[in-house]
C-alpha cells in the first residue's frame, strides 16, 4: 500500500499583492517553510514525494519559486488536474490530502488517520471543531407557531457538534472510482462532495484546537509557538537569534532581540531592530532604522527605512505600517501586562497548594474524630429504609471533570425518576429542584437534610482532592450550563462543602438564583485563605447556613465596590 501525499496551497487575503512566492505553503515557519515542515511529517510515514495542489492557477513563476525552495515536490497541479493522477494508483493505494488552512494547534501528525486497523473502504477526515471565546454557544429552539420552546446551550467539552474545517483527508483508491469528477476548493468541500455521492466516511476530531492559517493572526501564533521550541543557535556575530541561515548581511549596528530566525540571503541594515518572535524570509530586506516586531517577512519582502512593522505578515515589497507604534512604549506595556499576569498566576497557584494541604489535613482529622458518629448515622439510615447508606451523584469539579459527590442517602429509592412528576411544585427560580414536604424524603432524611449532616461524607471527596472544604456548591452539568460566565468561574476552582453563597444568601423565599451566581463569582474573584477561614467560621455561626451574614463581613466593602 502506498500513501500519496497531496498538499493544498492557497493565497489568503493577507498574502494578496505579493509575488508568486507569497502563498500559504511558502510561509516561513521557523527555519523552514510550511511546505518543508509538512513534507517532513509525511516523509516519516511514506517515501512517496508530495504533490502540491493549488486553489489558484499555478503559473510558471509560481512553480519556479516553489521548486527553488522545494525541488523534491513531485508535481504542481491545479484543482482541475487532480483526477488525472487518480488512475495511476493501485487499488490498495490511498491519497492523503492536507489543507494547512486548518492546522492542528498541537502539530500535524499524519499517523492520526493512518492507524493499522483503519478500514480501507472508508474515507477518513481529520476535522477541526469550532472554537468559541466563551466556550459555549446558544441557540433558540422555536416551535411552528414562532414561540420560543427552549434555549439550547452547547459546551465545547461536553456537547459541541460544530466544525470549523477539515485538516486532512485520506481517500482510498477504491473510492476514487465513485468520485472521478471531484470539485472542491477546500477539504470541507471535498468531504461534503464525497458524502453527497454516497462514499462512506468517518470523522476524527482534532484534539487541542486548530489554527486557521487563512487568518494573519493565526499564522503569527504558529510561528510564535514554533520558535519557542527552537534551541538558540546564533551565528558568532549575531546575538539573540534562534537560527541564522547562509549568505546574510546583518550590520553591526543592527539589533536582534529575542527569538529571531534569519533565512538565507537576508539583509538587515544599520540601526534596524528586530524583536522576536520574528522570522525573516529568504532574501528579505530591512532598511536602516526600521523596526520589525513579532512579524513574518515573506521571501523577498522589503521594509523601508524608519518603518515600524508590528504583528504583521509582510509580503514581497509590501511593508505598509498597519500597526505602527513606538517600540519602547509597546515593550513597556507588554512587560507590565506580563508581570501582572505572572504575579496573579503565582499568587493563585500558591493559594491552591496551601489550600490543598489544609483541606486534606482537616478532612482527614475530621473523619477520624467523627467516625463513631458517622457510623451511627450510617446504621440509622440503613435501618430506616431500603437502599444503600451513601448516595453518589455525578457532579462537575474543577475544569468540568466529573466525580461522584457522596452524601448520606436521604430519599427513597427511585426518587430521581419521580422528579419530573413533581416539577410543577418546584419553589426554586434556578436550576435547583426543591419542594415543600417532599414525599420522596425518608424519616431520617427529614432530620439529616435540615442539619446538613447528610453532606458529611463529602469529606471523602475532599480527601480525594475532588472537592475543597470551601468553594462553590458542587453541581451537575445540567445546572452549570444556564449561565456561561458563572459556569466558567465556578469550574475554575474545586467545589466546596460550604461556600460564600451558603452563608450569605438571604432571598431564599424568592429562590435566590441571582444571589447564587453573584456570590460564586465574588468568591472566585476574591478567594484567599483569609476568606476561606471567614466562610468556615460563618458556617458554624449560621449553623450550616440556616441564617446569613452580610457579604461585606466576608469581603471588605472597598473590594466589593472595585469588583462592581
Amino acid at each position: 500500500m502506498n500513501i500519496h501525499p497531496v498538499l493544498l496551497d492557497s493565497r489568503p487575503s493577507y498574502l494578496d499583492g505579493g509575488g508568486p512566492g507569497s502563498t500559504l505553503l511558502m510561509l516561513p515557519v521557523g527555519e523552514g517553510t510550511l511546505l518543508s515542515h509538512l513534507a517532513a511529517r509525511f516523509a516519516a510515514v511514506t517515501p512517496v514525494p508530495p504533490v502540491v495542489l493549488t486553489t489558484f492557477e499555478p503559473t510558471e513563476e509560481y512553480q519556479s519559486a516553489l521548486r527553488r525552495g522545494h525541488p523534491s515536490v513531485a508535481a504542481v497541479l491545479g484543482l482541475g488536474d487532480l483526477t488525472a493522477i487518480l488512475h495511476d494508483y493501485e487499488p490498495s493505494d490511498a491519497m492523503f490530502l492536507a489543507d494547512p488552512r486548518c492546522l492542528p494547534a498541537s502539530g500535524f501528525d499524519p499517523r492520526r488517520l493512518l492507524s493499522g486497523n483503519a478500514d480501507p473502504r472508508w474515507v477518513r477526515h481529520l476535522v477541526g471543531l469550532e472554537a468559541s471565546p466563551a466556550g459555549t454557544r446558544e441557540r433558540v429552539d422555536i416551535d411552528p407557531q414562532g414561540d420560543v420552546r427552549r434555549v439550547l446551550r452547547y459546551y465545547e467539552s461536553v456537547t459541541w457538534p460544530f466544525t470549523v474545517g477539515v485538516a486532512a483527508s485520506v481517500i482510498p483508491a477504491a473510492c476514487h472510482v465513485a468520485s472521478e469528477h471531484l470539485e472542491f476548493r477546500s477539504l470541507a468541500d471535498l468531504r461534503q462532495s464525497l458524502s453527497a455521492q454516497g462514499v462512506p466516511s468517518r470523522d476524527f476530531p482534532i484534539e487541542g484546537g486548530v489554527l486557521d492559517l487563512g487568518a494573519e493572526h493565526d499564522a503569527l501564533v504558529l510561528n510564535d509557538r514554533f520558535l519557542r521550541t527552537l534551541p538558540p543557535r546564533p551565528a558568532p556575530q549575531v546575538r539573540a537569534a534562534a537560527f541564522v541561515g547562509r549568505g546574510h548581511t546583518i550590520h553591526e549596528g543592527a539589533r536582534l532581540m529575542g527569538a529571531v530566525v534569519v533565512h538565507d540571503d537576508v539583509v538587515v541594515q544599520n540601526g534596524a531592530m528586530v524583536v522576536g518572535p520574528a522570522v525573516l524570509g529568504r532574501g528579505s530586506r530591512i532598511g536602516p532604522g526600521a523596526v520589525v516586531a513579532q512579524s513574518i517577512l515573506m521571501p523577498g519582502a522589503i521594509v523601508g527605512p524608519e518603518q515600524i512593522i508590528r504583528h504583521q505578515v509582510v509580503t514581497d515589497g509590501d511593508a505598509s505600517a498597519r500597526a505602527a507604534h513606538s517600540y519602547e512604549s509597546m515593550l513597556r506595556s507588554a512587560e507590565r501586562a506580563e508581570q501582572e499576569v505572572t504575579e496573579d498566576a503565582e499568587r493563585r497557584e500558591g493559594y491552591r497548594r496551601v489550600k490543598s494541604v489544609l483541606d486534606a489535613a482537616a478532612a482527614g482529622a475530621t473523619l477520624v474524630l467523627l467516625s463513631p458518629f458517622l457510623l451511627l448515622v450510617a446504621l440509622l439510615v440503613k435501618l430506616d429504609s431500603k437502599g444503600p447508606v451513601l448516595f453518589g451523584h455525578w457532579r462537575e469539579g474543577r475544569g468540568g471533570r466529573p466525580f461522584r459527590c457522596w452524601k448520606f442517602r436521604t430519599m427513597h429509592m427511585g426518587a430521581e425518576a419521580k422528579q419530573r412528576e413533581l416539577a410543577a411544585q418546584n419553589v426554586m427560580d434556578g436550576p435547583q429542584f426543591k419542594i415543600d414536604r417532599d414525599p420522596r424524603v425518608t424519616r431520617m432524611g427529614r432530620f439529616l437534610r435540615p442539619t446538613s449532616i447528610d453532606e458529611l461524607p463529602q469529606l471523602l471527596n475532599v480527601l480525594l482532592g475532588q472537592m475543597s472544604l470551601v468553594g462553590p456548591r458542587p453541581s451537575p452539568f445540567r445546572e452549570n450550563q444556564l449561565c456561561v460566565p458563572w459556569r466558567e468561574g465556578r469550574l475554575s476552582v474545586r467545589p466546596g462543602i460550604t461556600g460564600l453563597w451558603q452563608v450569605c444568601r438571604h432571598d431564599r423565599a424568592a429562590g435566590d438564583f441571582h444571589q447564587w451566581i453573584q456570590y460564586d463569582l465574588l468568591y472566585v474573584r476574591h478567594m484567599s485563605i483569609t476568606l476561606d477561614v471567614k466562610i468556615a467560621l460563618a458556617t458554624i455561626f449560621t449553623m450550616g447556613g440556616k441564617g446569613h451574614v452580610p457579604v461585606d463581613w466576608m469581603i471588605p466593602g472597598r473590594r466589593l465596590r472595585e469588583a462592581e
